[in-house]
Protein backbone atom coordinates (compact mmCIF):
# COMPACT_ATOMS: atom_id res chain seq x y z
CA UNK A 1 0.00 0.00 0.00
CA UNK A 2 1.37 3.37 -1.00
CA UNK A 3 2.08 5.88 1.73
CA UNK A 4 -0.08 8.86 0.87
CA UNK A 5 2.27 11.21 2.75
CA UNK A 6 5.48 10.29 0.85
CA UNK A 7 6.44 12.82 -1.81
CA UNK A 8 7.63 11.65 -5.19
CA UNK A 9 11.21 12.71 -6.19
CA UNK A 10 11.08 15.10 -9.10
CA UNK A 11 12.86 14.20 -12.37
CA UNK A 12 15.11 17.30 -12.06
CA UNK A 13 16.71 15.74 -8.95
CA UNK A 14 17.63 12.64 -10.92
CA UNK A 15 19.19 14.76 -13.64
CA UNK A 16 21.16 16.75 -11.06
CA UNK A 17 22.54 13.57 -9.45
CA UNK A 18 23.53 12.10 -12.83
CA UNK A 19 25.27 15.36 -13.78
CA UNK A 20 27.18 15.47 -10.49
CA UNK A 21 28.36 11.89 -10.93
CA UNK A 22 29.54 12.76 -14.48
CA UNK A 23 31.47 15.83 -13.34
CA UNK A 24 33.10 13.85 -10.50
CA UNK A 25 34.14 11.15 -12.96
CA UNK A 26 35.64 13.72 -15.33
CA UNK A 27 37.63 15.27 -12.48
CA UNK A 28 39.01 11.86 -11.47
CA UNK A 29 40.03 11.12 -15.08
CA UNK A 30 41.68 14.55 -15.43
CA UNK A 31 43.63 14.19 -12.19
CA UNK A 32 44.76 10.72 -13.21
CA UNK A 33 45.92 12.07 -16.56
CA UNK A 34 47.93 15.01 -15.27
CA UNK A 35 49.50 12.89 -12.55
CA UNK A 36 51.35 11.11 -15.38
CA UNK A 37 52.28 14.32 -17.20
CA UNK A 38 55.83 15.50 -16.40
CA UNK A 39 54.74 19.11 -16.75
CA UNK A 40 52.38 18.76 -13.76
CA UNK A 41 54.45 16.43 -11.63
CA UNK A 42 55.51 19.16 -9.28
CA UNK A 43 52.09 18.86 -7.60
CA UNK A 44 53.41 16.18 -5.23
CA UNK A 45 56.52 16.21 -3.07
CA UNK A 46 58.43 13.63 -5.06
CA UNK A 47 57.78 15.35 -8.38
CA UNK A 48 58.81 18.75 -7.03
CA UNK A 49 62.30 17.36 -6.60
CA UNK A 50 62.30 16.17 -10.22
CA UNK A 51 61.52 19.59 -11.69
CA UNK A 52 63.36 22.80 -10.75
CA UNK A 53 63.63 26.29 -12.19
CA UNK A 54 66.46 28.59 -11.10
CA UNK A 55 67.66 32.04 -12.14
CA UNK A 56 71.12 33.52 -11.81
CA UNK A 57 72.82 36.69 -12.94
CA UNK A 58 75.24 36.39 -15.84
CA UNK A 59 78.51 38.26 -16.32
CA UNK A 60 76.67 40.49 -18.80
CA UNK A 61 74.82 43.41 -17.18
CA UNK A 62 71.06 43.09 -17.31
CA UNK A 63 71.10 39.45 -18.43
CA UNK A 64 69.80 36.59 -16.28
CA UNK A 65 70.15 32.93 -17.16
CA UNK A 66 67.23 30.63 -16.36
CA UNK A 67 67.78 26.90 -15.92
CA UNK A 68 64.69 24.71 -16.20
CA UNK A 69 65.44 21.08 -15.31
CA UNK A 70 63.41 17.88 -15.04
CA UNK A 71 64.91 14.62 -13.81
CA UNK A 72 61.88 12.62 -14.89
CA UNK A 73 63.20 9.19 -15.92
CA UNK A 74 60.90 8.89 -18.92
CA UNK A 75 61.51 12.32 -20.44
CA UNK A 76 64.27 14.31 -18.73
CA UNK A 77 65.38 17.72 -19.92
CA UNK A 78 67.70 20.58 -19.02
CA UNK A 79 66.97 23.91 -20.63
CA UNK A 80 68.87 27.20 -20.30
CA UNK A 81 67.77 30.52 -21.73
CA UNK A 82 68.38 34.25 -21.16
CA UNK A 83 66.01 36.84 -19.79
CA UNK A 84 66.36 40.61 -19.99
CA UNK A 85 64.38 43.62 -18.87
CA UNK A 86 62.70 43.77 -22.28
CA UNK A 87 59.32 42.06 -22.63
CA UNK A 88 59.43 41.56 -26.41
CA UNK A 89 62.76 39.76 -26.23
CA UNK A 90 61.69 37.62 -23.26
CA UNK A 91 58.49 36.66 -25.04
CA UNK A 92 60.39 35.58 -28.18
CA UNK A 93 62.85 33.48 -26.20
CA UNK A 94 60.32 31.80 -23.91
CA UNK A 95 58.06 31.04 -26.87
CA UNK A 96 60.91 29.19 -28.54
CA UNK A 97 61.73 27.33 -25.31
CA UNK A 98 58.14 26.25 -24.69
CA UNK A 99 57.71 25.09 -28.28
CA UNK A 100 60.90 23.03 -28.03
CA UNK A 101 59.78 21.42 -24.76
CA UNK A 102 56.28 20.68 -26.04
CA UNK A 103 57.63 19.09 -29.22
CA UNK A 104 59.97 16.90 -27.20
CA UNK A 105 57.30 15.86 -24.69
CA UNK A 106 54.68 15.13 -27.34
CA UNK A 107 57.11 13.02 -29.37
CA UNK A 108 58.16 11.11 -26.28
CA UNK A 109 54.54 10.31 -25.38
CA UNK A 110 54.09 8.72 -28.78
CA UNK A 111 56.90 6.33 -27.93
CA UNK A 112 56.06 5.46 -24.35
CA UNK A 113 56.00 1.71 -25.12
CA UNK A 114 59.17 1.72 -27.21
CA UNK A 115 62.08 -0.30 -25.85
CA UNK A 116 64.42 2.22 -27.51
CA UNK A 117 63.12 5.02 -25.30
CA UNK A 118 66.23 6.99 -24.31
CA UNK A 119 65.00 10.53 -24.73
CA UNK A 120 66.68 13.72 -23.59
CA UNK A 121 66.41 17.45 -24.30
CA UNK A 122 69.27 19.84 -23.64
CA UNK A 123 69.26 23.50 -24.59
CA UNK A 124 72.34 25.56 -23.75
CA UNK A 125 72.97 29.25 -24.30
CA UNK A 126 76.08 31.23 -25.23
CA UNK A 127 76.17 35.02 -24.96
CA UNK A 128 78.39 37.33 -27.00
CA UNK A 129 78.76 41.08 -26.63
CA UNK A 130 79.54 43.40 -29.53
CA UNK A 131 79.40 47.14 -28.94
CA UNK A 132 75.88 47.67 -27.54
CA UNK A 133 74.50 44.41 -28.88
CA UNK A 134 74.09 41.01 -27.26
CA UNK A 135 73.98 37.84 -29.35
CA UNK A 136 72.45 34.73 -27.82
CA UNK A 137 73.12 31.37 -29.43
CA UNK A 138 70.88 28.56 -28.19
CA UNK A 139 72.01 25.03 -29.06
CA UNK A 140 69.18 22.50 -28.96
CA UNK A 141 70.08 18.80 -28.67
CA UNK A 142 66.90 16.75 -28.94
CA UNK A 143 67.18 12.98 -28.49
CA UNK A 144 64.05 10.83 -28.99
CA UNK A 145 65.61 7.41 -29.43
CA UNK A 146 69.09 6.04 -30.03
CA UNK A 147 68.48 6.59 -33.74
CA UNK A 148 66.44 9.81 -33.64
CA UNK A 149 68.48 12.79 -32.54
CA UNK A 150 69.30 16.21 -33.92
CA UNK A 151 71.13 19.40 -33.02
CA UNK A 152 69.58 22.69 -34.08
CA UNK A 153 70.44 26.33 -33.49
CA UNK A 154 68.32 29.33 -32.59
CA UNK A 155 69.81 32.80 -32.25
CA UNK A 156 68.66 36.18 -30.98
CA UNK A 157 70.41 39.52 -31.47
CA UNK A 158 69.28 42.40 -29.26
CA UNK A 159 70.23 46.03 -29.01
CA UNK A 160 70.49 46.23 -25.24
CA UNK A 161 70.18 50.02 -25.24
CA UNK A 162 66.71 49.90 -26.83
CA UNK A 163 65.58 46.29 -26.46
CA UNK A 164 65.06 45.97 -30.23
CA UNK A 165 65.49 42.54 -31.77
CA UNK A 166 67.76 42.71 -34.83
CA UNK A 167 67.27 40.45 -37.83
CA UNK A 168 69.33 40.00 -40.99
CA UNK A 169 67.27 42.64 -42.80
CA UNK A 170 68.36 45.31 -40.34
CA UNK A 171 71.95 44.06 -40.42
CA UNK A 172 72.13 44.42 -44.22
CA UNK A 173 70.12 47.62 -44.35
CA UNK A 174 67.23 45.81 -46.09
CA UNK A 175 69.26 45.96 -49.32
CA UNK A 176 68.58 43.04 -51.68
CA UNK A 177 71.79 43.66 -53.60
CA UNK A 178 73.73 43.39 -50.34
CA UNK A 179 71.86 40.19 -49.51
CA UNK A 180 72.89 38.65 -52.85
CA UNK A 181 76.54 39.49 -52.26
CA UNK A 182 76.36 38.32 -48.65
CA UNK A 183 74.73 35.02 -49.60
CA UNK A 184 77.47 34.39 -52.15
CA UNK A 185 80.11 35.07 -49.47
CA UNK A 186 78.53 32.58 -47.08
CA UNK A 187 78.36 29.87 -49.71
CA UNK A 188 81.95 30.54 -50.80
CA UNK A 189 83.28 30.39 -47.23
CA UNK A 190 81.53 27.06 -46.63
CA UNK A 191 82.88 25.52 -49.81
CA UNK A 192 86.48 26.53 -49.17
CA UNK A 193 86.52 25.67 -45.45
CA UNK A 194 88.77 22.58 -45.12
CA UNK A 195 86.86 21.45 -42.00
CA UNK A 196 83.76 20.79 -44.13
CA UNK A 197 85.41 19.74 -47.39
CA UNK A 198 84.46 16.08 -47.08
CA UNK A 199 80.99 16.73 -45.72
CA UNK A 200 79.41 19.54 -47.76
CA UNK A 201 76.14 18.74 -49.50
CA UNK A 202 76.43 21.12 -52.42
CA UNK A 203 72.79 21.08 -53.55
CA UNK A 204 71.55 21.63 -50.01
CA UNK A 205 74.11 24.40 -49.48
CA UNK A 206 73.05 26.13 -52.69
CA UNK A 207 69.42 26.00 -51.55
CA UNK A 208 70.22 27.21 -48.02
CA UNK A 209 72.26 30.18 -49.28
CA UNK A 210 69.86 31.51 -51.86
CA UNK A 211 69.46 35.29 -51.42
CA UNK A 212 66.27 35.08 -49.36
CA UNK A 213 65.92 36.88 -46.05
CA UNK A 214 64.22 33.91 -44.34
CA UNK A 215 67.24 31.68 -44.92
CA UNK A 216 69.60 33.77 -42.81
CA UNK A 217 67.91 33.84 -39.41
CA UNK A 218 70.69 32.24 -37.38
CA UNK A 219 73.63 34.54 -36.80
CA UNK A 220 75.64 36.21 -34.06
CA UNK A 221 78.07 39.10 -33.71
CA UNK A 222 81.24 38.12 -31.90
CA UNK A 223 84.38 40.22 -31.64
CA UNK A 224 84.79 41.66 -35.15
CA UNK A 225 83.08 38.83 -37.03
CA UNK A 226 79.63 37.73 -38.07
CA UNK A 227 78.92 34.04 -37.45
CA UNK A 228 76.33 32.23 -39.58
CA UNK A 229 74.91 28.97 -38.21
CA UNK A 230 73.32 25.99 -39.94
CA UNK A 231 71.49 23.11 -38.32
CA UNK A 232 73.11 19.72 -38.13
CA UNK A 233 72.59 17.90 -41.43
CA UNK A 234 71.22 20.99 -43.17
CA UNK A 235 74.14 21.73 -45.53
CA UNK A 236 76.62 19.03 -44.50
CA UNK A 237 76.49 15.39 -43.54
CA UNK A 238 75.38 14.98 -39.89
CA UNK A 239 78.83 13.80 -38.80
CA UNK A 240 80.16 17.30 -39.51
CA UNK A 241 78.17 18.59 -36.54
CA UNK A 242 76.79 22.13 -36.59
CA UNK A 243 78.39 24.07 -39.47
CA UNK A 244 79.44 27.61 -38.64
CA UNK A 245 80.68 30.24 -41.10
CA UNK A 246 82.77 33.10 -39.74
CA UNK A 247 82.95 36.25 -41.86
CA UNK A 248 85.03 39.21 -40.65
CA UNK A 249 82.94 42.36 -40.46
CA UNK A 250 85.76 44.08 -42.31
CA UNK A 251 85.11 41.80 -45.28
CA UNK A 252 81.42 42.67 -45.55
CA UNK A 253 81.68 46.21 -44.17
CA UNK A 254 80.21 47.93 -47.25
CA UNK A 255 77.21 45.60 -47.13
CA UNK A 256 76.29 46.38 -43.53
CA UNK A 257 73.97 49.03 -42.18
CA UNK A 258 75.96 51.98 -40.83
CA UNK A 259 75.39 51.01 -37.18
CA UNK A 260 77.28 47.76 -37.71
CA UNK A 261 80.12 49.02 -39.87
CA UNK A 262 83.71 49.28 -38.74
CA UNK A 263 84.95 52.83 -38.87
CA UNK A 264 87.30 53.56 -41.73
CA UNK A 265 90.59 55.11 -40.68
CA UNK A 266 91.08 58.74 -41.59
CA UNK A 267 94.78 58.44 -42.38
CA UNK A 268 95.55 58.92 -46.07
CA UNK A 269 98.83 58.75 -47.89
CA UNK A 270 97.94 61.55 -50.27
CA UNK A 271 98.14 65.28 -49.70
CA UNK A 272 96.43 67.09 -52.55
CA UNK A 273 98.39 69.87 -54.24
CA UNK A 274 97.90 71.71 -57.47
CA UNK A 275 101.12 71.92 -59.47
CA UNK A 276 99.38 72.78 -62.71
CA UNK A 277 96.45 74.95 -61.73
CA UNK A 278 95.52 75.61 -65.33
CA UNK A 279 94.42 71.99 -65.85
CA UNK A 280 91.74 70.14 -63.92
CA UNK A 281 92.21 66.47 -63.19
CA UNK A 282 90.35 63.88 -61.18
CA UNK A 283 90.70 60.14 -60.49
CA UNK A 284 87.58 58.11 -59.88
CA UNK A 285 88.09 54.88 -57.96
CA UNK A 286 85.77 51.98 -57.20
CA UNK A 287 86.44 49.48 -54.40
CA UNK A 288 85.29 46.01 -53.38
CA UNK A 289 84.18 44.68 -56.79
CA UNK A 290 83.81 43.34 -59.28
CA UNK A 291 80.05 42.93 -59.09
CA UNK A 292 78.33 41.12 -61.98
CA UNK A 293 75.60 43.75 -62.33
CA UNK A 294 76.86 46.96 -60.77
CA UNK A 295 80.34 46.95 -62.31
CA UNK A 296 78.91 46.45 -65.81
CA UNK A 297 76.59 49.43 -65.39
CA UNK A 298 79.47 51.60 -64.17
CA UNK A 299 81.58 50.59 -67.18
CA UNK A 300 78.76 51.66 -69.50
CA UNK A 301 78.47 55.08 -67.82
CA UNK A 302 82.23 55.64 -67.89
CA UNK A 303 82.28 54.83 -71.60
CA UNK A 304 79.44 57.27 -72.21
CA UNK A 305 81.48 60.13 -70.68
CA UNK A 306 84.83 58.92 -72.01
CA UNK A 307 86.08 58.61 -68.45
CA UNK A 308 88.85 56.43 -67.09
CA UNK A 309 88.79 55.00 -63.57
CA UNK A 310 90.68 52.66 -61.25
CA UNK A 311 89.00 49.55 -59.85
CA UNK A 312 90.45 48.22 -56.60
CA UNK A 313 89.33 44.61 -56.64
CA UNK A 314 88.93 41.98 -53.95
CA UNK A 315 90.58 38.71 -54.87
CA UNK A 316 87.68 36.73 -53.40
CA UNK A 317 85.38 38.38 -55.95
CA UNK A 318 87.80 38.53 -58.86
CA UNK A 319 88.13 34.75 -58.75
CA UNK A 320 84.41 34.36 -59.51
CA UNK A 321 84.21 36.95 -62.29
CA UNK A 322 87.45 36.66 -64.31
CA UNK A 323 85.67 37.69 -67.49
CA UNK A 324 84.51 40.91 -65.87
CA UNK A 325 88.01 41.64 -64.54
CA UNK A 326 89.30 41.32 -68.09
CA UNK A 327 86.50 43.56 -69.39
CA UNK A 328 87.48 46.32 -66.95
CA UNK A 329 91.07 46.20 -68.17
CA UNK A 330 90.11 46.01 -71.85
CA UNK A 331 87.92 49.08 -71.41
CA UNK A 332 91.01 51.14 -70.58
CA UNK A 333 90.67 51.24 -66.82
CA UNK A 334 93.29 50.50 -64.19
CA UNK A 335 93.25 47.43 -61.96
CA UNK A 336 94.15 47.81 -58.31
CA UNK A 337 94.68 45.19 -55.60
CA UNK A 338 92.38 45.58 -52.58
CA UNK A 339 93.34 42.34 -50.72
CA UNK A 340 91.54 39.02 -50.77
CA UNK A 341 89.12 39.36 -47.86
CA UNK A 342 89.10 43.08 -46.93
CA UNK A 343 90.75 42.78 -43.49
CA UNK A 344 92.24 45.51 -41.31
CA UNK A 345 95.86 44.99 -42.36
CA UNK A 346 97.33 46.92 -39.43
CA UNK A 347 96.11 44.12 -37.15
CA UNK A 348 97.88 41.43 -39.16
CA UNK A 349 101.40 40.03 -39.35
CA UNK A 350 103.57 40.70 -42.42
CA UNK A 351 103.05 37.09 -43.53
CA UNK A 352 99.27 37.48 -43.33
CA UNK A 353 99.43 40.79 -45.21
CA UNK A 354 101.54 39.19 -47.92
CA UNK A 355 99.08 36.34 -48.30
CA UNK A 356 96.15 38.76 -48.70
CA UNK A 357 98.03 40.62 -51.42
CA UNK A 358 99.50 37.65 -53.28
CA UNK A 359 96.28 35.64 -53.46
CA UNK A 360 94.54 38.65 -55.02
CA UNK A 361 97.35 39.13 -57.51
CA UNK A 362 96.99 35.51 -58.55
CA UNK A 363 93.27 36.01 -59.24
CA UNK A 364 93.94 39.16 -61.28
CA UNK A 365 96.76 37.54 -63.26
CA UNK A 366 94.62 34.48 -63.90
CA UNK A 367 91.89 36.72 -65.34
CA UNK A 368 94.04 39.13 -67.35
CA UNK A 369 97.58 37.81 -67.61
CA UNK A 370 98.76 41.05 -66.00
CA UNK A 371 99.53 42.35 -62.51
CA UNK A 372 97.66 45.11 -60.77
CA UNK A 373 99.48 48.45 -60.77
CA UNK A 374 98.35 50.03 -57.49
CA UNK A 375 97.20 48.88 -54.04
CA UNK A 376 94.62 50.22 -51.63
CA UNK A 377 94.52 49.01 -48.00
CA UNK A 378 90.98 48.33 -46.76
CA UNK A 379 89.66 51.21 -44.59
CA UNK A 380 92.78 53.20 -45.44
CA UNK A 381 94.48 51.35 -42.60
CA UNK A 382 98.20 51.49 -43.23
CA UNK A 383 101.42 51.36 -41.22
CA UNK A 384 105.07 50.54 -41.83
CA UNK A 385 104.42 46.79 -41.90
CA UNK A 386 101.89 47.27 -44.69
CA UNK A 387 104.11 49.67 -46.65
CA UNK A 388 107.13 47.39 -46.34
CA UNK A 389 105.22 44.23 -47.31
CA UNK A 390 103.23 45.45 -50.30
CA UNK A 391 105.50 45.67 -53.36
CA UNK A 392 103.60 48.43 -55.16
CA UNK A 393 102.33 51.91 -54.36
CA UNK A 394 99.64 52.13 -51.67
CA UNK A 395 97.02 54.73 -52.48
CA UNK A 396 94.05 55.94 -50.44
CA UNK A 397 91.74 58.85 -51.36
CA UNK A 398 91.10 62.54 -50.85
CA UNK A 399 87.28 62.50 -51.22
CA UNK A 400 85.17 59.87 -49.49
CA UNK A 401 81.68 59.95 -50.99
CA UNK A 402 80.38 57.77 -48.13
CA UNK A 403 78.37 55.81 -50.69
CA UNK A 404 79.18 52.75 -48.57
CA UNK A 405 77.43 54.36 -45.61
CA UNK A 406 74.42 56.20 -47.03
CA UNK A 407 73.65 54.11 -50.12
CA UNK A 408 71.53 56.98 -51.32
CA UNK A 409 71.91 57.93 -54.98
CA UNK A 410 70.88 61.52 -54.27
CA UNK A 411 73.74 62.04 -51.82
CA UNK A 412 76.57 61.05 -54.18
CA UNK A 413 76.74 64.20 -56.30
CA UNK A 414 76.47 66.67 -53.36
CA UNK A 415 79.26 64.82 -51.54
CA UNK A 416 81.58 65.05 -54.55
CA UNK A 417 80.72 68.66 -55.36
CA UNK A 418 81.18 69.84 -51.77
CA UNK A 419 84.67 68.33 -51.41
CA UNK A 420 85.82 68.74 -55.02
CA UNK A 421 89.40 69.95 -55.63
CA UNK A 422 91.94 69.56 -58.38
CA UNK A 423 93.82 66.25 -58.59
CA UNK A 424 91.26 64.65 -56.28
CA UNK A 425 91.05 60.90 -55.82
CA UNK A 426 87.41 59.95 -55.25
CA UNK A 427 86.40 56.85 -53.27
CA UNK A 428 83.31 54.95 -54.41
CA UNK A 429 82.25 51.28 -54.47
CA UNK A 430 81.10 49.23 -57.44
CA UNK A 431 78.92 46.90 -55.36
CA UNK A 432 76.04 49.27 -54.59
CA UNK A 433 73.23 49.97 -57.05
CA UNK A 434 72.76 53.36 -55.40
CA UNK A 435 76.27 54.33 -56.55
CA UNK A 436 75.36 53.54 -60.15
CA UNK A 437 72.10 55.43 -59.84
CA UNK A 438 73.89 58.55 -58.58
CA UNK A 439 76.98 58.39 -60.80
CA UNK A 440 75.77 60.02 -64.01
CA UNK A 441 75.14 63.49 -62.46
CA UNK A 442 78.70 63.34 -61.07
CA UNK A 443 80.20 62.48 -64.46
CA UNK A 444 78.12 65.09 -66.26
CA UNK A 445 79.12 67.83 -63.81
CA UNK A 446 82.84 66.98 -63.89
CA UNK A 447 82.83 66.88 -67.68
CA UNK A 448 81.03 70.23 -67.82
CA UNK A 449 83.58 71.74 -65.41
CA UNK A 450 86.41 70.62 -67.67
CA UNK A 451 87.91 67.86 -65.54
CA UNK A 452 90.10 65.25 -67.20
CA UNK A 453 89.47 61.72 -65.94
CA UNK A 454 92.74 59.97 -65.06
CA UNK A 455 93.65 56.68 -63.47
CA UNK A 456 95.28 56.71 -60.04
CA UNK A 457 98.71 55.99 -61.50
CA UNK A 458 98.32 58.88 -63.93
CA UNK A 459 97.30 61.37 -61.25
CA UNK A 460 99.93 60.46 -58.65
CA UNK A 461 102.72 62.56 -60.24
CA UNK A 462 100.63 65.65 -59.50
CA UNK A 463 100.65 64.95 -55.76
Amino acid sequence: MTNPYRKRRGPWIDLLLIGAIGVLGAIIVFLTFISDDPIFRQTDKTSAKEHTITEEASKFPGIKIVTDQSDDKKMPYTVQYPLTEYEAFNSAVTTYIEQSKQYYISMMRLQQDSKKLTGDLTITVETFEHDHYYSFVLTNNTVLTTEEKQTTIETFLIDYETGDLIDIRALLNEDLASLKTFAAHVQSEMLKNPAYKEYVLEKELAFATEPKWRLFKRFALKDDSLFIYFNEGEVTKPEAGVPVVEIPLSFINPLLASDFQIEMQSETTIIPTDKESSKKRIALTFDDGPHPEVTKQILALLEKYNAKATFFMLGSRAQYYPGLVREVLDSGHELGNHTWSHPVLTKMTPAEIEKEYNSTEEAIIHATGENSTVFRPPYGAINDDVRNTIPCKSVNWTIDTLDWKYRDSEKLFPMVKKALHNNAIVLMHDIHQSTVDGLEPVLAYLQKEGYEFLTVSEILPYH
